[in-house]
C-alpha cells in the first residue's frame, strides 16, 4: 500500500496525473497505470478497461471505495479512478504483483 501511496503522490505533486471517470476516460493513451475504486459504476468500468485493454494500459483495482482512495490521493473528495502517467515500468509491475492484477 506505501509503494502505491507513494505512486500517487508522486504523481499529484508533479501534477502527471488525471482525476475522475471522465478525465481518465479521456486520457487513457498516455497513461502509464490506471486505479480504479470499488464504488466506481459497472458500466463507467467497463469503458475504461476496454478502452486499457486496447491502449495496453494496465488497471489496479483498488480495494478501497471512492472515499479511501481520495483518502489515499490526500483530497477531501471523493475519487473514483485515477490514471497516472509517471512512474518507472519497474515500480508500476511491482504495485501490480503486489494487488495481485496482471
Amino acid at each position: 500500500m506505501k509503494n502505491l501511496e507513494k505512486t500517487i503522490k508522486e504523481a499529484i505533486s508533479s501534477k502527471k496525473c488525471k482525476i475522475g471517470t471522465r478525465e481518465v476516460m479521456g486520457s487513457i493513451k498516455g497513461s502509464k497505470l490506471i486505479v480504479l475504486s470499488n464504488s466506481l459504476i459497472d458500466g463507467d468500468k467497463s469503458k475504461i478497461l476496454e478502452e486499457a485493454n486496447a491502449a495496453k494500459v494496465p488497471t489496479l483495482q483498488f480495494e478501497g471505495n471512492s472515499v479511501q482512495l481520495g483518502r489515499l490521493c490526500n483530497k477531501t473528495f471523493r475519487i473514483s479512478t485515477i490514471s497516472l502517467k509517471v512512474g518507472n515500468d519497474n515500480d508500476i509491475q511491482e504495485l501490480l504483483n503486489e494487488f495481485g492484477n496482471k
